[in-house]
């Protein structure tokens, strides 16, 4: 029995500059996150500064004022990022959707034309085995009956045809 190798089917690599849309959009809204994520960490970043210096150069009474107001500009920006988080699991709600939609109405069908293809396949393998190989195979064994009576018949034949020999290796007693 061999061993076959079959190649198998690959994409074709591109260059590093021809990039396809659905990597070029990846690309744009992982940039777009790291930006915004950056941003809003910087300027926490720079809240918290600006709050440790006014502590540090002005009264208390004013510095409680101010820090109320960086509080209340923090709930503001916690809400928004609610807000946001919100939005984003909406928009994977919808993309589950779609992708059961596309499991539904795509993958299915396929399923069902590779059952139909088995079947098939099955149907023609009955039909090989009942039509050609047992037709074959009855053809092979009576060829094989008729070569064996063939070979005894040849064989009796001989067996009746055959002489005694004379003790001198058979030359004649004339000579």
């Amino acid at each position: 029995m061999g061993v076959y190798m079959v190649d198998q089917p690959t994409q074709p690599e591109l260059p590093e500059g021809d990039k396809s849309e659905k990597d070029e959009e990846n690309d744009g809204f992982s940039r777009w996150m790291m930006w915004f994520a950056g941003g809003l960490a910087a300027s926490i970043f720079v809240v918290l500064i600006i709050g440790f210096l006014l502590s540090l150069t002005s009264p208390a009474e004013a510095t409680v004022t101010r820090i109320g107001i960086i509080r209340d500009i923090f709930i503001i920006l916690i809400a928004l990022e609610f807000l946001l988080i919100i939005l984003a699991l909406t928009v994977l709600i919808l993309q589950i959707a779609r992708l059961i939609a596309m499991l539904r109405d795509e993958i299915k069908p396929i399923i069902g034309d590779t059952r139909d293809t088995v079947d098939t396949a099955k149907g023609t393998a009955k039909f090989v085995g009942q039509n050609v190989t047992r037709p074959v195979i009855g053809l092979s064994a009576f060829m094989a009956g008729v070569l064996a009576f063939t070979r005894e018949l040849g064989g009796i034949r001989r067996a009746i045809r055959k002489e005694p020999r004379d003790d001198d290796g058979g030359q004649d007693d004339a000579a």
